[in-house]
């Protein structure tokens, strides 16, 4: 009898050292989370890759990923390199965030605009209607019309004793970066790409707002597509989803550029 009580009593002092270790783990302090990387929040981590701390499950270690194009969505970065993603990624260079995705179809905006004082045409008050342009006579039939990058190489291209600084500014002027994707292939938008931006209005504004940049207005931005009687060319508030025309040499709209990618 005295042997098996010898016995279970050192099995039991055995199972209680074995279990130190355990315990000892089980007990690691929640600082060490800080230590291992685990620095952010919940909030922070928000639309990233991340990882909960072992210790403390306040604490996150994220990450965000850029991804290919084919993942893009209203709102996201878009980069000189062709990646975009939901949040700022240091090192990468923003060219621009996605406003319109339909399956192969994705269009960027620029990252900054021309609030006033900008002309579609510099004609007074002369009749003009530029023959390379399709005219739409309604808001209905303007907010068909996806051809932007076609209409602002006519409108540049075009033989004329005027200006068009609207179109030429995309055209010519906005150049983000040098080399790589948004170097190139700026345009003025259609009535038609321009209306669809009212439905990812708040996403491409947040966007724009992650990379301090300035956001779209509640305003009207000039188009590329003209009306159907000369001297007047059609401007959207993306804001409210409006379509409207003015006299192409008035300055009172926005310019905002946009690019396919």
């Amino acid at each position: 009898m005295r042997k098996m009580m010898k016995t279970a009593i050192a099995a039991l002092l055995l199972s209680g050292t074995a279990m130190k270790p355990a315990l000892a783990q089980n007990c690691t302090s929640s600082t060490r989370c800080a230590e291992l990387g685990y620095k952010k929040s919940a909030a922070d981590c928000d639309g990233m890759e991340s990882l909960v701390c072992p210790f403390d499950k306040s604490k996150y270690y994220c990450v965000d990923v850029a991804g290919s194009l084919a993942n893009a969505t209203p709102g996201m970065i878009l980069y000189s390199d062709g990646t975009v993603s939901e949040n700022v990624i240091s090192g990468k260079t923003p060219v621009g965030v996605v406003a319109y995705v339909d399956g192969s179809t994705r269009l960027a905006v620029a990252l900054e605009e021309i609030s006033s004082n900008i002309q579609w045409s510099t004609q007074s008050y002369e009749y003009e209607n530029l023959s390379c342009l399709a005219d739409y006579s309604s808001t209905a039939e303007a907010q068909t019309d996806f051809r932007g990058a076609t209409n602002t190489s006519c409108i540049v291209n075009y033989r004329s004793n005027n200006s068009y600084p609207a179109a030429e500014y995309c055209n010519n002027s906005y150049k983000p970066v040098s080399s790589g994707t948004g170097s190139s292939g700026w345009y003025l938008p259609a009535a038609g790409e321009l209306y669809m931006m009212n439905f990812s209005y708040e996403a491409i504004n947040l966007g724009l707002q992650k990379l301090s940049k300035t956001q779209l207005q509640s305003a009207y931005y000039w188009s590329s597509s003209e009306y159907a009687y000369g001297n007047r060319a059609w401007r959207v508030n993306p804001y409210y989803g409006l379509i409207d025309y003015d006299y192409t040499y008035n300055g009172n709209s926005h310019v905002r550029c946009v690019r396919t990618f």
